[in-house]
């Protein structure tokens, strides 16, 4: 550098900065990315940093022999030709390009040149930032986005045709096995009622037995494909007051239990936002639940209530039944887990876990807790009714 560039100079507006010897050092031999400066006129390399050298492998004589052409693949210099002339008075530029190293490798860089005067020239100095293994990533990046999307498009198409066989499978059940199961119920009906004399006490017994267990597999059968339709079923989401949705829910219940109405205490319960249909369903399952099993007690008592702060909704139902023991809690709400013995409460296993994924599609979680002997409570939280 000339020696009046030792001195920062104070140049006016328009003109180009003078770079002291103080500065070249900071932003010049000191900075670890490569840099170099070169003539615009020419291409040739006026200087370069050590970082320079050390990244792309050649000496600093050769540096000052070379050209930009010289670290460029022979594809791009045309252009490179052309950005030069189009930004050969833009001040500061910033584009990437492909630099060959002395070793033959090929990087991507980011470079960043800027117009100033080096001595008695107008110069371009020039940063350097080796981007490729940046780019390598973001390439990885996009293609294992795009292998995620083929997956996904895989098993959703996988998964659409599962739903369809189950749709199929349903419709098979619903008009395949209902026929034969009520013939079987009627021809149970009628050889009872038409032949009673001809059978013993035993023959009557069994006839009424296979007409009970025919009416149980239709009862199951109906609250399989109500969990099958529950996974398609759109939820329709309303404000809901969830005290009346119980009662009703309640009242239904009670006139079609033989034995007598339990005690109903229910609490004023906190709006919901929700799918009315499905959540009349948990209710209907719960309260089905806790006066079949408080159904041995002279002084059964259902108590329903519920809370909320900010972010959910808690509701339960209460009994004083028979309860259970804890440590079974986590079989409550599979498909066909049951507790109790048909000999001792009739069902189908199918109920709760109706009550759960009804609650899982409402962004929700239900428990229970309980005590043999002393009646179960149980819970269900859904994401509370945010204010307007």
């Amino acid at each position: 550098m000339s020696a009046e560039s030792q001195t920062e100079d104070q140049s006016t507006e328009g003109e180009h900065p003078r770079y002291s010897e103080g500065h070249y050092q900071l932003l010049f031999e000191h900075n670890p990315l490569p840099m170099w400066v070169y003539d615009p006129a020419t291409l040739r390399f006026l200087t370069v940093n050590e970082a320079a050298i050390r990244h792309y492998g050649y000496s600093r004589k050769e540096f000052l022999e070379m050209t930009l052409k010289d670290i460029r693949p022979k594809e791009d210099i045309p252009a490179l030709l052309a950005d030069v002339k189009t930004n050969r008075s833009t001040p500061t530029v910033t584009s990437v390009w492909r630099h060959r190293k002395k070793n033959g490798a090929l990087i991507d860089v980011e470079i960043t040149s800027h117009e100033f005067q080096f001595g008695e020239k107008k110069a371009k100095l020039v940063l350097a930032k080796d981007i490729t293994e940046h780019l390598r990533a973001e390439g990885q990046v996009c293609q294992l986005n795009e292998e995620l999307e083929e997956r996904v498009s895989v098993r959703t198409a996988e998964l659409t045709a599962a739903n369809k066989e189950l749709e199929a499978f349903s419709y098979s059940v619903s008009h395949d096995l209902r026929a034969p199961l009520r013939a079987i119920i009627g021809y149970s009906h009628l050889i009872l009622e038409e032949y009673t004399v001809r059978l013993d006490a035993e023959g009557q017994r069994l006839l009424n037995v296979i007409s009970s267990e025919a009416l149980r597999m239709s009862q199951l059968i109906d609250d399989l494909l109500m969990f099958s339709r529950l996974s398609r079923q759109r939820v329709e989401l309303t404000d809901i007051d969830m005290t009346p949705l119980a009662l009703s829910a309640f009242q239904g219940l009670i006139t079609a239990h033989p034995v007598p109405a339990p005690q109903l205490n229910i609490k004023t319960l906190p709006p919901a936002r929700g799918d009315s249909t499905m959540l009349r369903q948990v209710f209907v399952n719960l309260l089905d639940n806790a006066i079949k099993f408080s159904s041995l007690r002279k002084d059964a008592a259902i108590e329903v209530g519920g809370s909320c702060d900010q972010n959910q909704n808690v509701y339960y139902v209460k009994d004083n039944g028979v309860g259970f023991d804890e440590k079974y809690s986590a079989r409550l709400f599979g498909v066909f887990q049951r507790l109790h013995t048909d000999e001792e409460f009739a069902g189908t296993g199918v109920g709760l876990a109706l009550v759960q994924r009804i609650i899982l599609r409402h962004g929700g979680t239900v428990w229970a807790e309980s005590k043999l002997g002393k009646g179960a409570t149980f819970y269900f939280a859904i994401p509370a009714k945010k204010a307007s």
